[in-house]
């Protein structure tokens, strides 16, 4: 789009400055005030040519690197077609929406035959207000898993999933729901069942990528996120936004109680080298030492930024604690007794401050006791 000399000055810049990560040969393409700083240079480069459509290209590629505008609208605006796949996407979700608004009003109506337009409308609209809380089931049939607290303006739907959410979800639930929905004989070891079942197969699912040597950390990561009482009742929720810094992006960030931060590090659960000999005992090894380097720099960069990320974000990022989840006993070296890694895991532990080294065995191990408790009598 240009031949100045000055403007491609700027782009080679930020082009050298997004493969310039160190051991990444090229693929890490990071972003920050240096990449900002070279795309808006570009950008006025651009203007004072004259270039307007490169000169507002390259600002809106600014805008995306500083984190102020979403990749969805640049996707929209410069790749070829993009928008015209979106409108025939969302022309088809409307003619969808609208079609089964009409089955949704045909199922109440068998049920209420004498209702008047009015009860239609008003039990219409409530369905609509519940549509942001929906989301696609997970068994094999699909259909729509359902909050709890949307419940008897929705029950005219066909195979619907109902979702009991942990203590931490249901603070936003209207008194006069909870109240109706505790009056119903039973729904409390219904809701119990449910949250039991629901966990007992989010557990298991966890389990088989865990134990799939094929596995990545992106694979771990889609089975673990929004499953917080896996790392124990103490942790609110996971933090929507993982990237709190302009360096680091956080691969599970949870919210505790009182506002605090815990940054959850994810590494492969594939290491066979988790453990080494060192004279007459055992040392954790290379891979582990790099990962809670990771989280320590973590750490620092959260402790360096703490008011900002108060003040933006309002959360409490002091003295954030770190976990690394890495390896599985699985796949160590046979020649370590699985007692062993635990003992040298917990004397390395015991000298850290602020990062625990755990594995995935031990978490599962962990998740496992806290089921089996929940399902014994009381």
């Amino acid at each position: 789009m240009t031949d100045s000399t000055e403007v491609l000055r700027h782009l080679d810049a930020a082009l050298d400055f997004t493969t310039s990560g160190p051991d990444t040969g090229g693929h890490r393409y990071p972003r920050g005030a240096a990449l900002v700083r070279h795309l808006r240079e570009a950008s006025a480069a651009a203007s004072r040519l004259n270039h307007a459509e490169l000169s507002t290209r390259l600002s809106h590629f600014a805008d995306y690197a500083a984190g102020e505008l979403p990749l969805s609208l640049l996707e929209t605006w410069y790749i070829p077609g993009h928008r015209e796949y979106e409108e025939r996407f969302m022309q088809a979700i409307l003619a969808v929406g609208l079609n089964r608004g009409a089955q949704m009003i045909e199922e109440f109506m068998k049920d209420r035959p004498n209702a008047n337009a009015h009860e239609v409308n008003e039990w219409f609209q409530r369905a609509a207000k519940a549509m942001e809380q929906w989301s696609i089931g997970e068994s094999r049939m699909g259909g729509i898993k359902l909050k709890q607290d949307k419940k008897d303006h929705l029950t005219w739907l066909k195979r619907i999933q109902l979702v009991f959410n942990d203590a931490a979800d249901q603070i936003s639930i209207p008194p006069d729901v909870v109240k109706e929905i505790s009056e119903i004989p039973g729904s409390e070891l219904i809701a119990q069942a449910v949250q039991w079942q629901r966990r007992r197969s989010a557990l298991t699912r966890l389990r088989t990528v865990i134990e799939n040597p094929k596995s990545t950390e992106k694979n771990i990561h889609k089975e673990l996120k929004q499953q917080t009482w896996i790392f124990g009742g103490r942790y609110l929720k996971e933090i929507a936004r993982r990237r709190l810094t302009t360096t680091d992006e956080i691969d599970i960030p949870l919210l505790r109680g009182d506002g605090s931060l815990h940054v959850i590090e994810l590494k492969k659960a594939v290491v066979p080298n988790l453990v080494e000999p060192l004279r007459s005992h055992y040392a954790v090894g290379t891979e582990v030492h790099r990962a809670v380097s990771q989280a320590a720099n973590y750490l620092r960069s959260l402790d360096e930024n703490r008011a900002l990320i108060l003040a933006e974000h309002g959360i409490e990022c002091r003295r954030t604690f770190a976990t690394v989840l890495i390896g599985h006993s699985r796949f160590i070296d046979r020649a370590y007794d699985p007692t062993e890694v635990a003992a040298t895991l917990r004397t390395y532990n015991a000298a850290l401050s602020r990062i625990e080294v755990i594995t995935y065995g031990e978490l599962i191990e962990a998740a496992e006791r806290t089921l089996s408790l929940d399902e014994e009598p009381a």
